[in-house]
This record gives structure tokens, sequence and C-alpha cells, in this order.
């Protein structure tokens, strides 16, 4: 940590403060929603209603961000967080929650902006990949144990509440006492610009699978902690369940990362894709037979769910030119995005049909649907060359969410990705000059 540069460890602080208090209230809310005898198709509602907060924070913010800096706009997103957790224990209401959870989304949204553009911005070619290690691990330590809180008081009560609200508003406190500047730079406005069509002919299996995995990592945040209080869990197996399920993240990672490095990478979330319907359809047995049986085979799902993101993503580098990979990556962001808005309304529908079980059909569902299209796209196209022709994995998982601004972190985007994109940003500026200069000559 002491390598990092000065701002970074006060930026981290804030980071704990705030994710503690994020993985408290996300699984306080599906637990209370159960308490309170909320339809499934409400709770399923009200997460979607967060995605879309989400999104729409993340596009408005931005420009905030740009006109005001960066600490103004985490003090406002923080402020905003702690009157919205402090709100849904104040007064207990479907409806005014959905107005709560979709500006929570848009404040979290700008939380997360301000930390991940800040952490690339302090980045080098050589401690990137160093500073991503530490904030992604950083970042799931943070949930899990904001989980793990849902054990401090009855969730039945106003306290849990207040607890979330009191985290946020700390998150403020080490930016606030430090004088520190912003970030310095970003690499993100003078990379090459791809479309979303041409992105989707050369790598379609990044597109889709980044759009289900939005889809099943916003619906299993979402609902197990409801569906854990509807099949008779205690709140203390609950919060024990999300804690450990979540930081399975943190092996599977690696371990499947470097699995894809040595096969195509394709077949290796096939094969991650099989896992999750077969073990969709078992967690519904193992529910009937033991808690920890339950734990043991979803800890197989939830490690194949957390990584699909990151493998998606580099399956996606294999067929991008290096200066094209920063708008690629924001592109699968946004399919991300999307999936996440439709992710739990989704489950809980089926929640609403089929029972508690619901949840699991939909997730396995979902990964049998995107097992059938790796099969049909295997049949149609070869892959990559070579192995030797893949890039590197890297974990770049967006734990329940994240921004564009992480892509920036990728230690893929190393010397010769930047000096590629800041070469093609010099020649169209100095198009763009010999144009006007013929244009005032004529």
């Amino acid at each position: 940590m002491r390598s990092l540069p000065a701002t970074l460890p006060i930026l981290f602080l804030c980071e704990i403060s705030f994710l503690l208090g994020h993985g408290l209230i996300m699984t306080l809310l599906g637990v209370r929603m159960s308490l309170e005898a909320f339809p499934s198709q409400m709770a399923g509602l009200l997460m979607s209603c967060f995605s879309l907060g989400f999104v729409a924070g993340s596009y408005w913010l931005e420009k905030r961000i740009r006109s005001v800096g960066h600490i103004r706009v985490f003090a406002a997103c923080a402020a905003l967080l702690a009157v919205t957790a402090i709100l849904h224990g104040l007064w207990v209401n479907p409806w005014a929650w959905l107005v709560w959870r979709l500006f929570g989304g848009a404040a979290t949204a700008g939380l997360l902006m301000v930390m991940e553009s800040w952490v690339s911005g302090e980045s080098t070619n050589e401690n990137r990949g160093r500073i991503l290690g530490w904030y992604l691990v950083i970042s799931t330590l943070s949930l899990a144990g904001g989980q793990w809180m849902l054990n401090m008081a009855d969730p039945g009560t106003f306290v849990l509440f207040s607890v979330a609200g009191i985290l946020f508003a700390l998150s403020l406190v080490p930016l606030s006492i430090h004088r520190i500047h912003g970030p310095l730079r970003s690499s993100h406005d003078v990379s090459a610009k791809i479309s979303l069509r041409a992105l989707f002919a050369r790598a379609p299996v990044g597109l889709v699978g980044a759009f289900v995995a939005g889809m099943m990592v916003q619906a299993f945040f979402a609902m197990t902690p409801y569906y854990g209080q509807e099949i008779g869990l205690s709140t203390a197996e609950t919060a024990q369940f999300m804690s450990i399920t979540t930081l399975v993240a943190l092996i599977a990672q690696w371990t499947l990362g470097r699995v894809s490095d040595r096969f195509d990478r394709r077949k290796v979330i096939l094969c991650m894709a099989v896992v999750m319907t077969i073990s969709g359809v078992l967690i519904t047995v193992a529910a009937r037979s033991s808690y920890w049986l339950l734990v043991f085979v979803a800890s197989f799902h939830t490690a194949m769910l957390h990584t699909l993101y990151s493998l998606s993503l580099a399956h996606t580098h294999d067929w991008l030119a290096p200066e094209e990979t920063i708008q690629a990556n924001a592109k699968l962001l946004m399919c991300y995005g999307v999936g996440s808005v439709v992710g739990p309304f989704s489950a809980s529908l089926m929640m609403e049909t089929l029972g508690p079980d619901g949840l699991w059909l939909f997730l396995g569902g979902a990964a049998m649907t995107l097992a059938l299209f790796i099969v049909y796209r295997l049949w149609r196209r070869e892959p990559v060359k070579s192995l030797e022709e893949q890039e590197p994995y890297t974990p770049m998982v967006p734990l329940v969410e994240s921004t564009h601004y992480l892509n920036e972190l990728d230690p893929r985007q190393g010397p010769v990705q930047l000096e590629l994109a800041l070469e093609r940003a010099w020649d169209e500026k100095a198009a763009e000059a010999t144009a006007d200069n013929a244009g005032a000559m004529a």
C-alpha cells in the first residue's frame, strides 16, 4: 500500500465505508421486504429501479463531475445515500421505496464514478495492475463485510437503516479532512470509437455474456436475501450465505481466468454456463436438505456467476485492436447495465409464479440460454488463430455495479495501447486543423 500514490489510501478508506453501507442495505432491503410481506414482483421492481437509477446517474453525473469537481459530487452523493438509507426505515412503504431506490441508484453511480475515475487517474502503466488488484480485493471484502453486519441488530427495526446511513456519511470524512487533488488524467477520451453493431459482429459471445452477467448478478444480489427469508433461513444464516457466496468471487476470478488463458474462452464460458444451469436446479434440491449443502452448491453457482463478466470482457479483447479496447469496454458495461435493469424484476416474476425456487430456475434458465448461444457461435466461427494471440486474462468484475471508468484501470491499457490511442487522437486533430486551414484559405 505504501507504494501507491498518496491520495489512494485516503480514497480506499472512503471506499471501505461506502461499500460496507452498500453491502448492508442491499441485503437488509431483501430481508425486510420479506418480513413486511411485500410481493416478490414488488421486491424485484424495487431492485430494478435501483439499477435504472444507476444507469441514469452514470450519464447525468458525469457532466456534474466535470463541471464542479470530484470531491463535491462525492459529498453530494454520499449525503443523498445517507438520507435515502434513513428514509427507508422512517417510511416503510413499497411505493416510497421505489423513489428512494431510484435516487439511491443514481447516488451510488456518482460515488463509484468518482472513486473509479480517481483511481484510474492516479494509476500509471507500471502500477495499474497492482492498483486494480487492491481496488477489487477491498471492494469484495467490504461488500461481504457489509452483508455480515446484518447480524448487528433486528432487521425488522430502524437500527440497521441508521447504521447504513452512518457508514455512508462516514465515507465523507477522509476526503473532507485532507487537502488532496482530484485525478490527474484520463485516457477515456483519446480512444478509438467502435459501434455496438461492429462489436457484436466481432465478439457476439462477449456482448451477450455481459448482458446475461448483468441479469444474473443483479438478480442474485437483489432477490437472494428475499429468497432466504421465504425458505425459512434465519437472519444470521442469510447474512452468512450472502457473504460466503460473494467471497468465492475472489478465488474464482483468478482460477477460472488462468484456465481461460489456456483454452478457447468461449468453451470456458460454455462450461461455466453448463455448471450454472445444473447447479441452478440442484440448489432447489439442496435447500430442502440442509443449509450447508445449500451454501456448498450455491458457491459453485456464484463462482461462475461472478466471473462471467470478466471472461466476456477478456474474450472481447481477443478480437479488438489495442486502441479500441476502452470504448469496447464501455459498450460491454452498457450491456451489463441493461441486463441489471431487466434481471431483478424478471427473477421476481418467476418467483411469483413458481415460488422461491423460481429465483434459481431463472438463473439456471439464463445460463442455459447463454450456453445454447455459445454452442451456436462455436459452430459458426473458429476461435482466434492460436492461444498465444489471446489477451492475458485480467479480473474486471463489477461487483453488483461499476462505471465505465473502471475500464481505464485494465492493465491491458498498457504503454502500447495508450500510445496508439494518443497517436490516433493527434492524427484526427491534425486532420481537422488542416481542413479548417483549407476552408479559411478558400
